[in-house]
């Protein structure tokens, strides 16, 4: 009996290597069986720790993105950008459809009838059973010459609703560019606020430092020891504060534009555009500028005409409708027969002389009889009809009148959004405005203050050092200055934002630079 051993060893480049040992220097075929065991688990093993060696990295690689990266990403990604799309996409489909109306109408059928029953010989004059066969083919075709308008109303109506889909998307496209740039700037505000504050924090465990070798040395007592602890600390929680924030801000971006829960996401830090110039626009100028640009007040524009239209079509059905009609058509039976030959069977008495009663024969024949072909039927049973249709409504019901009734309602709705869904974008667009004047005031008067407070704290500083100051007023000097340093971060984003969202009303585009898309003709 053959002992061995197996040895398990791990290389170090990650991989197994098993070997069978034989016991008392014995060997065979039971360890060479073992070896190659262990060899094929060795190769599944390392296989398998190279998969998920290569794999964990990928699942954990972080992207960068810029914003116009992160607004492609969500627009690709956006499931109520895919709905409006799809609906989009339908409405071109009914546009289509009504479009085909211009076309004539064109149909063709076919059909295989069998007839069995009770039928008189021609030739004969007696009742016969038989059962015939027979074909008809038909080709029937009309147009619309004139019907009250209905078919260019119904057309300009659904492209009309066409339009406004395709406006509706942009309004979607729209929505989704301003909740993208703004959880954006967001994060590049989080990002500057935890910069200060791990700034802050190094300083303060700097000066935590420096104030233990002077406690030590009995340079200083243990109450500025203690101050100094209390400010490294409060610096460290608002550093944990600005992590959670900068956290809250990544993971609502991410979801916006739908990546993964393990991929890691670091927008790129990027200047936001020429926000220092002064906005080249009054409020007026804006209102009157946007206004027309807007996808939704479009679409509502384009509902207002799809709504004329149809109290157009309503109105056309009232009219009388003229049209063009033909048939063109054809049968084969296969009870159509040719005589081909004539014989003399014979004589049969039919009767007698009344007064001589003398019977009377007549002759009795055979006739020879074959179908008559496929194609001369079809040729010698064609026919053809043209003529003309004109169809006056007198009553029904009063389906047409409510139908007429009920597109003016639709009218007076339309107008009626168009001018609510107008005041909501001058609500908006003013709205925005003023909040982008408060927030240049207040970046303003922040950076200011964060330019006054910063030499306040170095003026405090000096004195510290020289000893004309005490710590006490240094620390309040050093919180008012990172408050302030806080307060114009918030301020010089919120700026950005507010003026990105005006030049997004402006252009509504995903290039701030683009020019906005005019409104296409319902002609073409």
């Amino acid at each position: 009996m053959v002992v061995s051993k197996v040895m398990v060893i791990f290389n170090p480049l990650g991989l197994v290597v098993c070997r069978s040992v034989p016991v008392n220097g014995r060997c065979g075929p039971q360890g060479r069986i073992n070896i190659a065991i262990f060899a094929f688990m060795n190769q599944w093993i390392a296989a398998s720790l190279l998969i998920l060696g290569v794999s964990a990295p990928l699942q954990g690689q972080s992207v960068r993105y810029n914003l116009e990266q992160c607004i492609e990403q969500a627009l690709k990604q956006n499931i109520d950008v895919q709905i409006s799309m799809l609906s989009e996409s339908q409405a071109e489909l009914s546009m289509n459809q009504a479009k085909s109306g211009f076309a004539p109408d064109l149909s063709a059928s076919a059909g295989q009838f069998y007839q069995s029953g009770r039928s008189i010989d021609r030739f004969t004059n007696q009742f016969v059973q038989s059962t015939i066969g027979s074909n008809n083919f038909q080709l029937q075709g009309s147009v619309l010459i004139y019907g009250g308008g209905q078919t260019q109303n119904n057309f300009k109506q659904a492209k009309s609703n066409w339009l406004a889909s395709q406006a509706d998307l942009d309004a979607v496209k729209l929505s989704v560019i301003l909740q993208v740039s703004g959880a954006y700037v967001q994060c590049l505000q989080s990002q500057e606020a935890e910069n200060a504050a791990q700034n802050a924090a190094s300083a303060s465990q700097a000066q935590l430092e420096r104030g233990q070798i002077l406690f030590d040395a009995g340079g200083s007592n243990r109450g500025v020891l203690l101050g100094l602890k209390a400010q490294h600390a409060n610096d460290l929680a608002t550093l944990t504060a600005a992590q959670n924030n900068k956290n809250v801000a990544l993971q609502n971006l991410k979801q916006l534009i739908r990546l993964p829960q393990n991929q890691v996401l670091e927008p790129v830090t990027e200047s936001l555009g020429n926000i220092e110039a002064p906005f080249p626009y009054s409020a007026q100028q804006l209102v009157d500028s946007i206004l027309y640009k807007r996808p939704d007040y479009r679409a509502a524009k384009y509902r207002l005409a799809s709504a004329e239209f149809g109290l157009r079509s309503a109105k056309g059905a009232l009219l009388p409708t003229l049209s063009l009609g033909g048939n063109l058509s054809t049968v084969y039976s296969d009870n159509a027969k040719n005589v081909d030959g004539v014989n003399l069977a014979g004589f049969s008495p039919i009767g007698r002389v009344q007064g001589t009663n003398e019977i009377v024969e007549a002759p009795k024949f055979d006739y020879q009889m074959s179908t008559i072909d496929f194609g001369e039927q079809v040729k010698n049973n064609f026919g053809q009809s043209l003529g003309v249709n004109l169809n006056v409504p007198i009553y029904s019901g009063m389906q047409r009148q409510n139908q007429e009734k009920s597109a003016d309602v639709n009218v007076m709705r339309a107008k009626l959004n168009l001018d609510r869904i107008e005041q909501t974008v001058q609500n908006e667009v003013l709205s925005a405005y003023n909040n982008y004047q408060n927030a240049e005031k207040r970046y303003a008067a922040n950076k200011e203050s964060h330019e006054l407070q910063k030499q306040n704290e170095q003026y405090v500083k000096q004195r510290l050092d020289a000893g004309a100051a005490s710590y006490f007023e240094y620390q309040v000097a050093y919180a008012n200055a990172q408050s302030a340093y806080q307060n114009f971060i918030s301020a010089k984003y919120e700026r950005a934002f507010r003026r990105l969202v005006l030049e997004f009303y402006l252009s509504p585009n995903a290039n701030p630079n683009a020019v906005a898309p005019e409104m296409p003709s319902l002609d073409k």
